[in-house]
């Protein structure tokens, strides 16, 4: 079982109760504001020179749960990392596993959670269009569209800087229809945790009042000094769903060597 550096976590669960006792118990955890954490650690750049981009050394051994059990990576291009998304002009940077609604999700490896939607509100079908149209025109999904709407209700996980030597690693589930009430910012969480609900938050059917196109987003997303690159970036497919595959083979997953 993988375990994550205990002062390194010790450090994180104090600083978010700091923040905790600076804003006092009025309402919604800042913790869980997406100005506070998504300021901080979801400003993805566009574009990547060739030299930033990922490579597969890096993850070499690395095994991971998977999110859904049972529910395998999906062969299907358009559900996997790298698949444009032209209706906003992105790029999508995770992988959509077919969950059902309500489908258990669960931590794919030990960590520290940095964010929990428990007060995601949907936004209306004509106000999430809008956003879109907007992305289109600006020619990337700005950090504000995709974080505080595309992804719905979302949990973000910290996996320190041991499951992916050199890097701090963050894994994201989205879209989902609930979170239990035990997710908060500074909880240890245990690989194979039951952390929430697959659903279709942040989705236009969610919009619309239906359950339709339920499933659950995962992605990982790679942080050292001013780069933050997505698993499998600019991967060919061949490449990209092989080593998917093989991340996601071990029951227990287990350290990087």
């Amino acid at each position: 079982m993988r375990v994550i550096h205990v002062r390194y976590i010790t450090q994180l669960v104090i600083l978010c109760d700091l923040i905790s006792l600076c804003y006092g118990q009025t309402g919604e955890d800042p913790n869980n504001s997406p100005i506070h954490v998504l300021s901080t650690i979801e400003k993805y750049p566009q574009t990547l020179k060739n030299n930033d981009s990922f490579d597969q050394e890096w993850v070499k051994g690395l095994k991971l749960l998977l999110p859904c059990e049972d529910i395998h990576v999906p062969k299907r291009g358009t559900r996997l990392p790298n698949a444009p998304r032209d209706y906003r002009s992105g790029t999508h940077r995770g992988i959509d596993f077919f969950a059902n609604w309500g489908t258990p999700v669960r931590a794919v490896a030990d960590g520290l959670v940095i964010r929990a939607d428990h007060y995601h509100l949907e936004v209306p079908s004509e106000f999430r269009v809008g956003l879109l149209f907007a992305s289109s025109k600006v020619g990337h999904t700005p950090s504000d569209i995709f974080n505080s709407v595309l992804l719905g209700k979302a949990i973000f996980l910290d996996h320190g800087f041991d499951i992916v030597p050199g890097f701090r690693a963050i894994t994201i589930y989205a879209h989902l229809s609930s979170i239990n009430k035990d997710m908060t910012p500074g909880s240890v969480i245990k690989a194979g945790q039951i952390m929430g609900r697959s659903g279709n938050t942040g989705t236009r059917e969610s919009t619309l009042g239906t359950k339709n196109d339920a499933h659950l987003h995962w992605e990982m997303i790679l942080q050292k000094g001013n780069k933050e690159i997505y698993l499998g970036e600019d991967m060919t497919y061949e490449q990209l769903y092989a080593m998917l595959v093989d991340i996601f083979a071990a029951t227990t997953p287990v350290v990087n060597q």
